[in-house]
């Protein structure tokens, strides 16, 4: 089926002093947008009075090495960035200044995605080293919380449920996760197994109860889930374990949404059911979720919106869909060429 509504680019943002601009990421207000890249730089972005974008401010003075990954924490004011230089930083910004207030070191190598929990009271990364990293967030100190070896290998992306501390996670395993706390633990509650390569991204609905995935075998897939019962059934033995508190089931997948592999997924929040994708063959994609009212027998569905050809001369790394807050739908996207692009549906 031929895509029935467009992307229509509103604004072009160029500064990076390097091509390939990593990751793009909005505020919670949705007012602000930061993106990084290769020239080791955090930049952020805001609307001037005639609603022009410019750069406000520029971050240098942090990382050694291309800057792979940056996530606002919830009160807006923090921000977490991650680097191939091995190091996590947060930044935290007054009255429009950003200091750098903290370095998470842990990691054997390359970091490829940080992000806060929906409390504030964590920060999660993941590596090239096969592991997830969660640290707590206590009076501007982070301390280790746990350190997680579930994967087989990279792990590529790190996500938490929108209002529980559960995170999922992505790798080059082709599998994804849910890491739970378990008391004073955190610990791997479910493996989902559904792609045929290479998970290079996910994103949570607003309500937690879908995870959408994207993958190197070119297919977006649709989990449905949530908390379950944790109880063991009277029957169970003794040494049986315990259902996982939290579990995802595949219920749709739209296969070669790209040509090429899929990067980057973002899903609307607010209740809107857009979902965003990039990948590797420049285009940048849209996708609606129908999703069935609980207790109706309707299924699940995915299916494609809009499409952009060339919408970056070369791979999309990142998109991500604006907050409800600003009321638009604004979609950002960021690609090799060194470019980030803002798009509204029409």
């Amino acid at each position: 089926m031929e895509p029935s509504q467009q992307l229509v680019q509103v604004a072009t943002l160029q500064g990076h002093d390097e091509p390939r601009v990593w990751h793009v990421a909005w505020s919670p207000s949705g007012h602000t947008l930061a993106s990084c890249a290769a020239d080791r730089a955090i930049r952020l972005w805001a609307e001037d009075g005639d609603r022009a974008w410019a750069c406000v401010a520029i971050l240098t003075d942090g990382h050694q090495r291309t800057v792979r990954r940056v996530s606002w924490a919830p009160c807006g004011s923090l921000l977490a960035s991650c680097s191939f230089d091995g190091t996590a930083m947060i930044w935290r910004c007054e009255d429009g200044v950003f200091d750098c207030l903290a370095s998470l070191e842990g990691h054997d190598n390359e970091v490829k995605a940080v992000a806060w929990s929906p409390s504030g009271s964590f920060v999660a990364t993941c590596g090239r080293d096969k592991s997830v990293w969660v640290w707590e967030a206590e009076d501007e100190a982070y301390e280790v919380a746990a350190v997680l070896h579930s994967h087989g290998a990279d792990v590529k992306d790190i996500v938490w449920h929108p209002t529980d501390d559960v995170l999922a996670s992505a790798s080059y395993d082709d599998s994804l996760k849910i890491i739970t706390q378990d008391g004073d633990d955190w610990r791997c509650a479910a493996t989902l197994l559904g792609h045929a390569s290479t998970v290079w991204g996910l994103a949570f609905s607003a309500d937690g109860a879908h995870i959408v995935s994207c993958s190197d075998d070119r297919s977006v897939v649709l989990w449905a889930g949530g908390p379950a019962d944790a109880a063991p059934a009277a029957a169970a033995a003794p040494a049986a374990p315990a259902p996982a508190p939290y579990s995802y089931a595949q219920v749709a997948s739209l296969p070669e949404v790209h040509s090429r592999p899929i990067y980057a997924i973002d899903w609307e929040k607010g209740g809107a059911r857009m979902i965003a994708t990039g990948g590797g063959d420049d285009a940048v994609c849209a996708i609606e979720a129908t999703l069935p009212e609980p207790g109706s027998a309707k299924p699940a569905s995915l299916r494609l919106v809009a499409r952009v050809a060339g919408a970056h001369r070369g791979d999309v790394n990142s998109v991500a869909v604006a907050p409800a807050e600003r009321g638009d739908g604004l979609l950002a996207s960021a690609g090799d060429d060194g470019v980030i692009r803002l798009w509204r549906r029409a």
